[in-house]
């Protein structure tokens, strides 16, 4: 389906609108002060808040080879964008046609399918296929009869710059501290529970063997205190990510332990949202050591989420 027909979907015809386009990975605090701003323009307007955005990273397309790793799932990142205030929300597939879009072809499709009158503009926004700059996109939006608007970038209080890849760094890290603080909310991955060889149930922490979708971005091997969503409830948790060095070689996997919680919860949907490190993988001399370190992570994991609820 082309663009017209995907934006034709679903914003109706006759809309005059104030929007941003793009990806929106994550919806970070940038996303949502781009986004706060296309709603405060389309009040003052009278216009309608859209936001359009791309299913896929545009370089999935452009540059195949290279695996693309996503902060938030398609549906969560639909939902957060509606949450930020777009009264009309547009998910559209970055293709091949899309791609061969100079950027005053995109903003003409636009002007002439959801009224595009007002376009507000992330700070390092690149767009079309010319991959012209704000100041440049500014030009071509005005001789389409369109006014676009910057925003600042958004900065956290020890001076650090939000934006997506930032966020995938602190993952990378294990600094999920800063991830969420970049995020506004705690980093999470969804997926369903799958079965595993049941070592932890051996050892008295049975583990939910998390299995998230293989585009998502996984934080850095480690232990983690974290809340474990199961049924709308959320429960501390304690989640391991790593190779289980202990046991020899093995897969990278995600395990929670859900902490005062016995139930079969196999082949069940799983939200592990990630509050703090506690500490890096380590490899112990036995179960034994091993068992008494986990003991210390669950009490330290219990301290860390309490003080999380307040």
């Amino acid at each position: 389906m082309r663009l017209a027909e995907q934006l034709d979907a679903v914003v109706p015809r006759g809309t005059r609108s104030s929007a941003a386009a793009g990806t929106f990975d994550g919806v970070h605090l940038g996303h949502r002060g781009m986004l706060a701003r296309v709603a405060s323009e389309a009040e003052r307007r009278a216009l309608s808040p859209v936001a359009v955005t791309f299913k896929k990273q545009p370089r999935e397309v452009i540059a195949p080879e290279k695996p693309t790793r996503y902060l938030s799932g398609l549906d969560e990142r639909l939902s957060l964008i509606r949450e930020a205030g777009a009264e009309h929300l547009a998910a559209v597939d970055f293709d091949a046609s899309v791609r061969v879009l100079a950027c005053r072809d995109f903003l003409a499709v636009l002007r002439e399918h959801i009224g595009l009158e007002t376009l507000v503009l992330g700070p390092t926004a690149r767009m079309g296929s010319d991959r012209l700059s704000p100041p440049e996109i500014a030009r071509v939006a005005a001789s389409l009869g369109v006014v676009a608007v910057n925003t600042d970038p958004v900065k956290l209080t020890d001076g650090t710059l939000v934006s997506s890849s930032a966020i995938r760094d602190s993952l990378a890290s294990g600094d999920v501290d800063a991830a969420s603080a970049m995020l506004g909310r705690h980093y999470a991955l969804d997926g369903v529970v799958a079965h595993g060889d049941r070592r932890g149930r051996q050892m008295g922490f049975p583990t939910a063997n998390l299995s998230p979708e293989p585009d998502r971005v996984v934080p850095g091997d480690g232990i983690y205190a974290t809340f474990a969503v199961l049924d709308g409830r959320r429960h501390m948790a304690a989640t391991s990510i790593g190779t289980r060095p202990t046991f020899g070689p093995g897969a990278r996997t995600v395990e929670t332990y859900i902490v005062d919680f016995d139930r079969d919860i196999y082949d069940l949907p799983l939200r592990v949202e990630f509050v703090s490190r506690l500490r890096g993988e380590m490899k112990f001399d036995g179960v034994e050591p091993l068992v008494e370190q986990m003991n210390r992570d669950v009490e330290q994991a219990r301290s860390v989420l309490a003080a999380a609820r307040r």
